[in-house]
């Protein structure tokens, strides 16, 4: 039996020529938000479309996903197109659309290439936080939250805090190996910054995630279905818009990936 979110990223290939891929795929109900799909799966759709058209060999790199409206319960249609292909690097382009909408719901940018032995360097620490077993788990009111989980470590009062800053452990709910399409969709999960700020709950909408995927394959087969730290804060908000930032850690401290977001927010001015 596949895991959920293998069901939820799922495409059949329709054609596929040259530099080129149109997959079909279908919205369910498993990793619901406010507005469609949760956002992390939303692009881990995007990032398995542009995978799967890619050339054989090349890893995830990067991806930026721009959010443009909510989806529907229901069949899409994804289209893939590579820009550039070098020797080891190919440029793609995503964007997902439904039949009952003009333009497409969702695009994305992504980088594909061949990682080689070169010299390596990480700068900073995993912050030192308590272990998940130590952690109560937090479950968004909505279906995602059932399917992921988030057990935040450090700063965990979000209404009490002078900060934006904090540490949550996430991770499958029901065991799955990580891979890129899960890292780009873990990413996602943070609270948003906007809470910490506010003091309560307020209308928001990401509009822009883009994930910086440093894992190599041994990072990912040694972080296996096991929790990973996401290190999170924001720099500024104003304006109706904020950004958001997170580095994600396995639990060896292994930097597995970067992360950064714009987000749409609807609060009064204090």
């Amino acid at each position: 039996m596949a895991h959920s979110f293998d069901d939820a990223i799922a495409l059949t290939e329709l054609e596929r020529t040259g530099q080129r891929g149109r997959f079909s795929g279908t919205v369910t109900d498993a990793y619901q938000n406010m507005i469609g799909p949760f956002g992390g799966v939303s692009a881990a759709m995007l990032a398995e479309g542009m995978a799967k058209a890619s050339r054989d060999g090349l890893e995830l790199v990067s991806i930026t996903t721009d959010f443009m409206t909510g989806m529907t319960e229901g069949p899409f249609d994804l289209s893939a197109i590579c820009h550039r292909a070098g020797k080891s690097t190919e440029f793609w382009a995503a964007s997902i659309k439904q039949a009952d909408s003009a333009s497409p719901a969702l695009r994305a940018t992504g980088v594909f290439s061949q990682r080689r032995e070169t010299l390596e360097w990480t700068e900073g620490e995993m912050p030192v936080v308590p272990a998940p077993d130590d952690c109560t788990r937090f479950v968004p009111p909505r279906g995602w939250g059932e399917r992921i989980d988030i057990r935040p470590a450090t700063n965990t009062d979000i209404f009490n805090t002078d900060s934006t800053a904090n540490t949550l452990w996430a991770k499958f709910a029901e065991p799955r190996a990580l891979d890129p399409a899960g890292l780009v969709c873990l990413a996602d999960t943070p609270t948003p910054r906007i809470f910490f700020v506010a003091k309560s709950f307020v209308p928001l909408s990401t509009i822009s995630l883009t994930v910086y995927l440093h894992a190599s394959a041994d990072d990912y087969a040694e972080a296996g279905d096991d929790f990973v730290l996401l290190d999170v804060n924001a720099a500024r908000g104003g304006g109706g818009f904020y950004d958001q930032h997170a580095r994600i850690w396995s639990r060896s401290g292994k930097l597995l990936a970067t992360t950064q977001q714009m987000v749409w927010f609807k609060a009064e001015k204090a």
